[in-house]
């Protein structure tokens, strides 16, 4: 790790702190910072997928049944239909899917989506295609949030009683895949952080911050100097992860 400056300059960038003339090195600490670079990605993105899956619920159900399923996972939403686009409009984004007219659990359906503040043509939006595995009737999604990553995910829909009797409504996710997000050299120190999911991420659609479980391994690949290689390993508590960097582990909260 000969460039260790470089990093520290990206702890700057990331923190906007003032950095002083460091007395220790902890091996783990850079591990962290690419860490919360691929964790605020997937997040999003599995918080988007998560969102779309909750409309399909509501796309695919009889009409009678939409106003319950409206009430229970979009009742601050308006929800509008132009056609086979649709809008999912909330007070701080509104969310445009296109379904093709068929329900996205229909084995071989794509549908695409986008936030409306993004500018983008509709075959370079994000896509979840169906497919399911010839063994199983579970549909399993391949998701495309962008073209550096290749993921896929099982869809479980869940409910949890509250102290009031009600019941809070879920989506969880599981997620597989790999992806790499590329950076500008000069304001971070390094040029790109590839990851890949070796234990499957959880994600629940009430947790929009991070998972509760799954491991990741992160690559960051410097100019002129050999790559650095860590593990992230998700906790069961509220938004900590485990380091790895070899033998050495540290706990982050993030």
């Amino acid at each position: 790790m000969k460039r260790i400056s470089m990093i520290l300059a990206a702890l700057v960038a990331l923190t906007g702190c003032r950095i002083e003339e460091a007395e220790y090195f902890d091996p783990a600490d850079n591990g962290s910072y690419f860490f919360q670079f691929v964790n605020s990605t997937l997040s999003v993105d599995a918080a988007y997928a998560a969102r779309v899956m909750l409309f399909n619920l509501y796309y695919s159900a009889p009409e009678e049944e939409r106003e319950m399923l409206h009430d229970r996972y979009f009742y601050s939403s308006r929800i509008v239909r132009s056609g086979d686009e649709w809008h999912i409009i909330d007070s701080y984004r509104e969310l445009v899917i296109y379904t093709d007219g068929q329900p996205l659990s229909t084995d071989g359906a794509t549908w695409r989506y986008a936030d409306s503040s993004q500018s983008c043509p509709e075959d370079e939006m994000p896509t979840i295609v169906c497919s399911r595995k010839e063994e199983s009737k579970t549909p399993v999604y391949s998701f495309r949030p962008n073209d550096n990553e290749q993921l896929s995910f099982t869809v479980f829909y869940t409910s949890q009683p509250q102290e009031n009797g009600s019941g809070l409504y879920l989506c969880e996710l599981q997620i597989e895949g790999r992806g790499q997000y590329n950076y500008n050299k000069e304001c971070y120190g390094f040029e790109k952080v590839a990851y890949e999911i070796v234990e499957p991420l959880k994600y629940a659609s009430n947790r929009p911050r991070g998972f509760s479980a799954g491991t990741l391994t992160l690559t960051a690949e410097i100019e002129n100097d050999e790559p650095l290689s860590f593990q992230a390993e998700y906790t069961a508590a509220d938004y900590s992860v485990w380091i790895h960097c070899g033998e050495y582990k540290k706990m982050f909260w993030y």
